[in-house]
């Protein structure tokens, strides 16, 4: 009997993929990358896979795309770029109902997809993938990040945001140290012989069925299961670059943007396709990238909750861009007031 079938709780994924679609061909030796995201969120991962192609134009690469659905639009948008860029699309449709047990209170099943990715594709005999956030450009080389040896480990991941941070989160699951989920690159048969998307789903199931806190989705859950068993690697391979804006009297830490890095990753509230922080040049790039993408006549995103409006007057005053600063706060107090009247 298998590690995997002599688990107890979630034994198996049948039942969580729909089905499976494939577009385009390549052929020779690929890199595999995998994806996962709601629907609404293609645009962002169809554009991060765009600056995968852009910046490793010498490499075939084999996309693993993990979704509750797509619109014919984007559909038709994936098709362009498996043709253009003579890549493959591997496009999973999942069921959300088969994470209704560990859903957080925001009810999103996407932030436990990446569950299903190592053992689905240990099924197809691939030997590693990169998993990426949909919100992670790419503006450098890969191939230094997809040869890497990891020593028998079971993936190589990042520190995530901080040392300071990554320290504080050690110590709260008690780990040996701490990673950002959003960029893993996995050996699959090391991750599946220890069953660890088996045991972390049992996991979140079982934390959501004692009440206990469970932050950052997936990612304590992932920390806990490969602490000791992962490579940590340099910041460059999931810089994080995080341009939300606090408060005018809480310290702010200086925005650099570093062009060298081989994984941007916009972690944060505020994305590179919101209509205010297109003047940053980490996001200069990443518009450049939307640009040469078949999405780029999608419209930015404008202020849907009114701290957008408020993150918008931040934004300036770090900008310099005074005028405008008083501007956005003053629509903010007027909007505020009209709500609350």
């Amino acid at each position: 009997m298998s590690n995997l079938q002599e688990q107890k709780g979630i034994s198996s994924f049948d039942g969580a993929i729909l089905k499976k679609e494939e577009i385009g061909d390549t052929s020779g030796e690929v890199y595999h990358i995998a994806f996962s995201g709601t629907s609404n969120y293609l645009v962002h991962t169809g554009i991060s896979m765009v600056s995968i192609l852009e910046s490793n134009p010498k490499r075939a690469f084999h996309f693993h795309v993990f979704i509750n659905g797509i619109e014919p639009e984007d559909k038709e948008k994936m098709e362009i770029v498996a043709h253009r860029w003579n890549c493959r699309i591997t496009l999973y449709y999942v069921d959300d109902s088969f994470f209704r047990e560990m859903l957080h209170r925001d009810g999103i099943a996407a932030f436990f997809y990446r569950f299903l990715v190592p053992p689905l594709l240990g099924e197809e005999q691939i030997q590693r993938v990169l998993y990426l956030d949909g919100d992670i450009m790419c503006q450098n080389s890969l191939d230094e990040l997809m040869n890497v040896d990891l020593g028998g480990n079971i993936a190589a991941c990042v520190e995530d945001t901080s040392p300071a941070y990554a320290e504080m989160r050690r110590k709260k699951v008690g780990t040996k140290a701490y990673f950002n989920s959003g960029m893993m690159l996995i050996d699959i048969n090391n991750w599946n012989e220890v069953a660890v998307s088996f045991k972390a789903a049992d996991m979140a199931v079982q934390r959501k069925a004692s009440g206990k806190p469970l932050a950052s989705h997936d990612q304590d859950i992932l920390n806990i299961l490969l602490d000791g068993r992962f490579l940590m690697m340099p910041k460059k391979y999931n810089y994080i670059y995080n341009i939300d804006m606090k408060g005018f009297f809480q310290k702010q830490e200086p925005l650099v943007y570093d062009q060298s890095a081989v994984l941007v990753h916009f972690a944060g509230i505020v994305k590179p396709w919101r209509s205010w922080v297109q003047d940053l040049p980490g996001v200069e790039k990443y518009h450049s990238f939307a640009q040469t993408s078949p999405w780029k006549d999608v419209p930015l995103v404008g202020f849907r909750r009114h701290k957008d409006i408020h993150q918008a007057a931040r934004h300036a005053r770090r900008m310099g861009k005074y005028g405008k600063m008083v501007q956005m706060y003053g629509k903010y107090l007027s909007d505020k007031f009209v709500r609350h009247e």
